[in-house]
């Protein structure tokens, strides 16, 4: 097993994207982390003007689209459970960036 560091940014299609609603987003994901032993360290960052919202977190995984997986389940999981709904995010404006811990910090390279 490789650790990734997954950042995953979803366009909100909620109601309005508030502080109160990330709060929940949060705490939603500190459970799932609870939960699952191969996701550590989740983390957001959002925009609530746009509704833009970057999930990031480490997954434990064999490949790239296993942490992919897991981290998508993580989202939407997290998502549900503050009982709002992920139909069209993930394919409307979803973009995943995804490397082994150790290079991650080219995720964050500029052009």
């Amino acid at each position: 097993m490789t650790g990734y560091l997954v950042i995953h940014e979803i366009a909100y299609r909620g109601d309005e994207l508030s502080q109160d609603r990330l709060d929940k987003l949060m705490n939603a994901l500190l459970d799932v982390e609870n939960g699952d032993d191969g996701i550590t360290d989740p983390d957001l960052a959002a925009a609530l003007s746009t509704g833009e919202v970057d999930v990031q977190m480490t997954v434990e995984a064999t490949d790239p689209a296993e942490a992919a997986t897991k981290a998508l389940c993580a989202v939407r999981t997290a998502i549900h459970a503050i009982g709002d709904a992920t139909p069209g995010w993930e394919t409307s404006h979803g973009v995943m960036r995804i490397a082994p811990i150790e290079v991650s910090d080219r995720l964050f390279a500029g052009a």
